[in-house]
């Protein structure tokens, strides 16, 4: 039967719906650190209070990861985004109403219950919506929406506190836009490209081949038993793939929530003017995704092997990130910090292909529990990492040690991804396997 509507490409228009959806959620994250300096000062609290303000999402936003990565297993990608962006939108709009720091802490905890399980639904929706070699550049897309949103979510969140006259008022609105999102979520995803009503029969065709020969690559490697068919958990390589991953986001998180503040009261910025320079800081970020996905995709395909192509990568990405936050203790001019925070931000953000490491390192069935163990990893990070940036610029009133931390995890994200093997997965096994001469008896 012929369709009466189809779009070309519609894996890519699916890609960039999920770029909204990172982009929302990035917006609303970008919300509290855009207003905090205006949030301290009606509720009267100090930097190491404002640290547990900014840490208490991370509480349970890293807590719901496993059973997160859970209910997108047995529920699929479609029904639990859907769902937990309408619970977001609707808790987001009513932290407008919190009268103390603890109620603004329970809201806080609520949106990461709802926000828990999105990127996982849509990580995992990848595996059937891209070709294992697109799948490089489709993370780090999806993941671009972070940095993208936070900087639009600089100037907006801005705007709507300068034009409706109070932060309460722009969370609303804010709350009411993601409410509206989620209801579209419902009904363009579909856990299944053959499912959805606007696809052609030649994208799905292309889709189901490419899948169906993962699928027999893969149990190929499961009859012949090899070590990648292990339980994740049980070898090196996921878990180097956390450690790197928990050291990006400790850098990731510490910019993203107390960037702002340092900009506004460090550097002695307006608050206007903050907004636009913490802007040109998470753009740097969304640079820095959108290079680095075309940077690993184009590299693999004229035959880079995936330890030589990641390890590169991410090593570099460490040490640019370690050398730009170190500096920006040493320079005198303004504008020379912002732009080594901004430049940090771009070596930073390389990070977001990370995500495409879990389909090359374990069976697709256990894709949703190591993306789910991975933000469990980096959001420990991001609850910790608001909490002690707060701590060390009260104690010390000053955030020279802030940017010796970053540089640290700059290091450890640089040796973790070094160690990593990213060959060990078992379609890797099954093409080294192919690879090898026959052996003559």
């Amino acid at each position: 039967m012929q369709k009466k509507f189809s779009v070309r490409g519609l894996r890519w228009w699916m890609l960039l719906f999920f770029v909204l959806i990172m982009l929302f959620n990035y917006i609303d994250r970008a919300s509290l650190s855009i207003a905090l300096s205006l949030i301290t000062s009606d509720f009267g609290i100090n930097e190491a209070a404002a640290g547990i303000l900014s840490s208490a999402f991370f509480w349970s936003y890293t807590l719901m990861q496993i059973p997160g990565g859970m209910l997108v297993k047995k529920f699929k990608p479609r029904k639990t985004v859907s769902i937990a962006i309408i619970g977001w939108g609707i808790v987001q709009a009513l932290t407008a109403v919190a009268s103390s720091l603890n109620v603004f802490v329970i809201f806080r905890v609520l949106l990461g219950i709802f926000e828990s399980p999105v990127q996982n639904g849509m990580n995992t929706a990848t595996l059937t919506w891209l070709r294992k070699d697109e799948r490089g550049r489709g993370s780090t897309i999806i993941d671009s929406g972070g940095p993208l949103g936070s900087a639009i979510g600089s100037i907006l969140v801005t705007g709507l506190i300068v034009w409706l006259g109070t932060w309460r008022a722009a969370f609303i609105f804010l709350g009411a836009i993601t409410l509206l999102i989620g209801v579209l979520a419902w009904s363009f995803i579909r856990n299944s490209p053959s499912d959805h009503p606007w696809i052609t029969q030649d994208e799905a065709n292309y889709l189901d081949e490419a899948i169906a020969e993962e699928v027999e690559q893969e149990k190929t490697v499961s009859e012949a038993q090899t070590v990648a068919s292990k339980p994740a958990l049980t070898r090196l390589a996921p878990w180097m793939l956390l450690i790197a991953f928990a050291a990006y986001d400790a850098v990731q998180y510490g910019l993203l929530t107390w960037a702002p503040y340092y900009i506004s009261k460090s550097l002695g910025i307006s608050f206007g003017i903050t907004g636009v320079a913490s802007m040109f800081v998470y753009l740097g970020g969304f640079a820095g995704e959108m290079v680095v996905g075309q940077l690993s995709d184009h590299w693999l395909k004229r035959g880079g092997t995936p330890n030589k192509v990641m390890r590169t990568l991410f090593v570099l990405a460490g040490i640019g990130v370690t050398v730009c936050t170190l500096l920006v203790n040493v320079v005198a001019s303004v504008v020379v910090a912002i732009v080594l925070l901004t430049i940090a931000n771009f070596f930073t953000r390389w990070g977001g292909l990370y995500w495409s490491v879990p389909q090359q390192i374990v069976h697709r069935a256990e894709v949703p529990t190591l993306s789910a163990a991975m933000n469990f990893a980096g959001n420990a990070a991001g609850i910790a990492i608001p909490i002690i940036v707060g701590f060390i610029a009260s104690a010390t009133g000053s955030f020279t040690g802030v940017f010796i931390l970053f540089g640290v995890c700059g290091i450890i994200m640089a040796l973790s991804s070094a160690i990593l093997n990213y060959e060990s997965g078992p379609t890797q096994s099954v093409l080294a396997a192919q690879d090898k001469p026959a052996v003559a008896k």
